[in-house]
């Protein structure tokens, strides 16, 4: 795998922040007079990009390749639902508490995985999304097992949040905070610490830093993105089946943050983009979109090591 550096980005340019401010504005129309099918397929855009940025602070920034955040998502889809739905809690209140849940798992299987590296840590968190799907299957009286749940409709003092318009307003607001926590991560001295650990650990020690500390920060940093992401899934679909989060949906993460650029916060948006609006532009191809899409992921790899965020470093580079 190519080398990789973390793409935090300058101080932000007066045309980044009116792109930003198009963009915001493009959302907003978008959810108020747009088709149902679209806005869904917007929501879903937002809810996967917050799972890609936080698999970029993982493999992107610290180096640690996982395979199990599947396990992550699903739990955080459930927690958040169950919190709503036994406790009465508000889900704008549940999701949150979701991801504080999801961030102590991410804690803890961080622990055990400290001595492991490169394949051997992919196949660990491989085996924990797969014992998640499984007790999920299993733990029927809580879950609802094979046959699913149903999720409480998302209100705010009254007024319902399931429909997918109010839902993009949400889901725009928690990429923006959680675009904004990325960038400050990324800037600051735990990004600084993360990119030498990724680069060299031996360096890294060398240097001062807490190795084992940061590995654990950077799991549960990492757990609370895609945990966030879980409990907006579920209050977006209402209903919930143990055979979505299969491993399937683990190797979907971690294509979208090759895609859109290791170690790049923008690349994550630009990787989730794709692997969701690349296949909905071609469903209506029949057997297309599979062999379209494969053929496409393989030469962003191929020419594009750096992922589709190089494509603006090197322009920039080049206009400077």
């Amino acid at each position: 795998m190519a080398a990789t550096t973390i793409d935090a980005g300058p101080r932000l340019s007066w045309r980044v922040r009116v792109a930003i401010g198009v963009a915001t504005i493009a959302v907003a129309a978008t959810a108020a007079f747009g088709s149902g099918y679209f806005v869904y397929v917007l929501n879903i855009t937002g809810i996967f990009a917050l799972v890609a940025i936080g698999l970029t602070m993982l493999t992107g920034f610290s180096g640690q390749i996982s395979l199990g955040h599947a396990g992550f998502f699903a739990i955080g889809a459930y927690a958040s639902a169950l919190l709503a739905q036994r406790l009465g809690l508000p889900f704008w209140i549940a999701i949150p508490a979701a991801g504080v849940f999801v961030t102590a798992i991410g804690a803890l299987i961080a622990l055990p995985a400290l001595r492991l590296k490169n394949l051997y840590l992919a196949i660990a968190t491989l085996g924990f999304g797969i014992v998640t799907q499984k007790m999920i299957f299993e733990w029927r009286s809580l879950t609802g097992g094979g046959g699913g749940l149903q999720v409480a409709m998302p209100t705010v003092a009254g007024v319902p949040f399931g429909d997918g318009a109010r839902m993009t307003g949400v889901i725009a607001m928690t990429l923006a905070a959680g675009l904004w926590a990325a960038w400050r991560l990324a800037r600051g001295r735990t990004g600084r610490a993360l990119t030498m650990l990724r680069d060299s650990e031996t360096a890294a020690g060398c240097a001062g830093i807490h190795v084992a500390r940061y590995k654990v920060v950077a799991f549960a940093v990492s757990a609370f993105y895609t945990a966030v992401a879980g409990g907006l899934y579920a209050n977006l679909v209402r209903y919930i089946n143990p055979e979505s989060f299969n491993v399937n949906m683990s190797i979907m993460f971690l294509a979208m943050i090759v895609i859109g650029g290791m170690g790049s916060v923008g690349g994550a948006l630009l990787g989730a983009a794709f692997y969701v609006i690349v296949p909905e532009a071609l469903r209506g191809f029949k057997d297309a979109p599979g062999l379209i899409f494969g053929l496409s992921l393989m030469l962003v790899v191929i020419l594009l090591p750096g992922g589709l965020a190089s494509l603006f470093r090197n322009r920039a580079k080049a206009a400077s």
